[in-house]
Parts: C-alpha cells; structure tokens; sequence
C-alpha cells in the first residue's frame, strides 16, 4: 500500500531569503509573498539557515516598539518611517535548520514539527539542496480527500491487494473520514491486520470495525519448533 511521503504534499515555489539580504529586503520578501518565514540559502542555493516573522519582530523590538505591529505592512512602514541599522538576513536568522527529506513519512514530518514546536520544515536532499517547504498546512492537506477517494483506497489497496478478501465480503462506507468496515473474513487474526491498514490510510480519521471471522484462529498454539541445529540429521526419526 502506497503511503504518500513529503515530496507528495510539500510546497515546491519556496519563498527563499538570500543570506545578504538586508533586514528590509527581508521583509519585504515574506510581505509581498505572503507567507511567516522562509529558509534562507547561500550563493548556491543550499540552505544555512531558516528565517521567521518572529526572528524579524523579535530584532526590531529592540530598536523599537515594532514588536508590537500586527501586520507585514505595519511592519514595513515603521521601517521606513524610522529606518533600521543596516543588517543583513544572516545576522537574525534562526540555525541549526530542522530539515527533512522529500522521502519522509508525513508521519515522520508531523512528529518533527510537534517535537520542535515549528510551523515548518525545509525539504532538502541529503546534500542540502533545496527541494520544497513543508508545513502544518500541508501535513493536514491529506484530510481534504473525499470520502469517496478513502472508500476506493480502502477496498483496492488494504482488502484486494494487501488482505486478498473479495470485494463481495466485506462493505466499505466512510463519511467525514470515519470509515466503517462491515461484512465476514475468514479468520479473526485479519481483523485486527484490516484495521490497522485502514488506519493507515492518509485521510482516514477513525475506523469503526463491525467485521465478523469464521474461524477464531487467535487462540491456536503455534507448532513445536523444529529441529534444525547440526544434530538434527542424527536425531532425525
């Protein structure tokens, strides 16, 4: 079953800052895209650092009271009515630089965002090279599929193709993301393996199981091992 990855979700017109970028350019650059920070890059594009409306308030409130400017726009305002001391964007950005790579799980990307209390992560390759941006946003875009699309990926992927049971068994409905399984499968242990597939599904909130087996296989002992250690051609009977 296809899991989608980083590279599936991530922005790729990334908001870059040049690290001589001076401290107006800078907000000019996250002002005009639109966007609370972006990662700043070197003459070769590799990225050396990461740079935020926090990082941008917080070195103006110590010239001035612009921390406490709600918009990009005041911001900028302030800067030119009252001017700023020449700085460049490497002087306040934020480094070491929480990075992760286009192959990730979004699972792993959402636990680096909640670990790191960041909003965003920049997707390099393994030599730094700049691929995307990937954000809260972005993670929480795979709740946007329809439930149609979930009921199709449910049935191809978890019952057909990874769990063999013939479309006829087993009924999928999903509304609002909650999935509800219905119908007979062979042995009980594959309810709980159906389950956690389904769970698996990006988009997928819950999963309610109403699935029956005929056969509880999950209290049978499991065979004697056998004996294959170098005395076994001797013990053999």
């Amino acid at each position: 079953m296809r899991r989608r990855r980083v590279a599936d979700v991530m922005t790729r017109d990334v908001v870059t800052v040049p690290m001589e970028a001076p401290f107006r350019q800078a907000v000019r650059i996250l002002a005009e895209r639109g966007v609370s920070g972006a990662p700043l890059v070197d003459a070769n594009g590799y990225v050396v650092g990461i740079v935020t409306e926090g990082d941008l308030l917080g070195k103006q409130a110590r010239v001035g009271d612009a921390a406490q400017a709600s918009t990009w726009r005041r911001l900028w305002r302030k800067l030119v009515d009252h001017g700023a001391t020449p700085q460049t964007a490497a002087d306040f950005m934020s480094t070491p630089v929480i990075t992760v790579q286009p192959g990730a799980r979004l699972t792993t990307a959402a636990a680096l965002l909640a670990r790191h209390n960041i909003k965003r992560a920049p997707v390099v390759d393994t030599d730094g090279g700049l691929h995307g941006i990937i954000s809260r946003k972005d993670l929480l875009s795979v709740y946007l599929r329809t439930d149609a699309e979930l009921a199709d990926e449910i049935r191809a992927e978890v019952l057909t193709r990874a769990m063999w049971v013939p479309p006829t068994d087993v009924t999928v409905e999903v509304s609002d993301g909650v999935a509800t399984l219905r119908g007979k499968v062979e042995r009980q242990s594959m309810i709980e393996v159906i389950t956690a597939l389904t769970t698996a599904v990006d988009g997928v909130v819950d999963v309610r199981n109403q699935l029956v087996a005929d056969t509880d296989d999950t209290h049978i002992p499991p065979p004697p091992p056998e004996n294959v250690g170098m005395l076994h051609p001797f013990t053999k009977h």
